[in-house]
């Protein structure tokens, strides 16, 4: 195999015009977070690996490496991680409001399709206690996706309590967490059955019930309150329906459900918690929540904080299954000159709109490589004249 000519797995190039319009993309979402007031960190794409080991759920999803030094290094899987490290090891005052782009590191499964490199950007409000930094979550992406002109979508929340919650009571073992997890992703009620006889608590009614606790808030939470009277996740009810009053009453017309049985891929969430899903994608294109004992794990003192990533590339997809990807503007001049008129041959380029410099010696072969490239028009500029051969009628 000649593993010069192909990529690893999950990765892909970019070209053009796919390039510049998520370079565009992040650009447009970066704008919407200066408007916000958010302040622009960035971290490096790798790190020591230990940054990562703090309640990341799944460790084999790291892309792990040596240094010069023997020391293990890893690239990010998101940006949240360094971004609690900087907050707790620098002289960031809280409250602020930070925001990101760049590209973050999985390992995936090979077979499944999912990229292994992404492009997120996002925020991190840390330093407010209260729903409003949820609120400010919906609000930002809801301005994120018209600055997209994205309409049609919707955010679903969950909490992570409940999970954390259910894990607790159950007592289970690490193997017996991870065997439940993967019931409750998959949403399987035979599996839950089975698994809630092994394992009988008070909270069985609620387990078998929970792959169907999905859909509009007030009903859902109605009907999963009548299965539990653990007063944690009785808590954890009462914010999503309090966030769900307040988004309401600043856009009654958000589409906006609930998942009781969601879960994220990182274990470092304590709160509230959401996913961004569109009609036309099989998977979210966001994803965030409450992350209030993050920091502490770097060595701050408890502080309280919720955020945002919004993955480009998937929204990308999107934008082109909608028809409104960014279309780049054909060139449509191209300037031949000979190598003494470099100065005289660039002014004539800054002057015409959507034209570029032609670097070949000989006429002909600008004239060749215009018409392959289906140029209007090719311009060659000599010391006295400057002459403009038109190439399509």
């Amino acid at each position: 195999m000649n593993w010069k000519r192909t990529l690893p797995s999950g990765t892909k190039d970019k070209l053009f015009n796919q390039a510049r319009g998520i370079f565009q993309m992040e650009q447009e979402v970066s704008e919407v977070f200066f408007s916000r007031g958010y302040q622009r960190v960035e971290t490096p794409s790798f790190e020591f690996e230990e940054v990562f080991q703090i309640q990341n759920a799944n460790e084999r999803a790291l892309y792990r490496f040596f240094d010069h030094k023997n020391r293990l290094l890893a690239l990010r899987p998101d940006m949240t991680l360094p971004i609690g490290r900087v907050v707790a090891t620098t002289h960031i005052v809280p409250p602020v409001h930070l925001s990101y782009s760049g590209k973050v590191f999985r390992s995936n499964d090979e077979m499944t399709g999912e990229q292994n490199e992404q492009t997120q950007a996002g925020i991190e409000i840390i330093g407010f206690d209260s729903l409003k930094a949820e609120l400010e979550c919906i609000v930002c992406t809801k301005a994120v996706l018209k600055k997209l002109e994205i309409t049609d979508f919707h955010i679903e929340m969950g909490h992570a309590q409940i999970y954390q919650e259910i894990v607790r009571e159950l007592k289970l073992s690490e193997k017996e967490e991870a065997e439940f997890k993967q019931f409750v992703l998959n949403k399987s009620i035979t599996d839950l059955r089975n698994f809630v006889r092994k394992h009988p608590s008070s909270l069985d009614e609620f387990l078998i019930a929970l792959p169907k606790l999905f859909g509009e808030v007030e009903p859902i939470i109605d009907q999963a309150k009548s299965k539990v009277d653990n007063p944690i996740i009785l808590a954890a009810f009462d914010q999503l329906l309090a966030l769900n009053n307040d988004a309401r009453q600043y856009d009654d017309l958000l589409s906006l459900t609930v998942d009781l049985g969601l879960v994220q891929s990182f274990q470092y969430y304590s709160g509230i918690i959401f996913r961004g899903f569109a009609d036309l994608l099989p998977d979210y294109f966001l994803s965030g929540g409450r992350y209030n004992s993050l920091l502490e794990q770097f060595g701050s003192n408890p502080l309280p904080a919720v955020g945002v990533a919004f993955n480009l590339d998937t929204l990308a997809d999107l934008k082109q299954k909608l028809g409104i990807f960014y279309k780049e503007q054909k060139l449509k001049t191209l300037i031949h000159f000979d190598k003494s008129q470099m100065k005289k041959a660039e002014e004539f380029q800054k002057k015409i709109p959507f034209s570029k410099l032609s670097l070949f010696d000989s006429l002909e072969n600008s004239r060749e490589f215009a018409q392959k490239w289906q140029y209007d028009t090719l311009v060659v500029v000599k010391s006295e004249t400057v002459e403009q051969i038109m190439l399509k009628e």
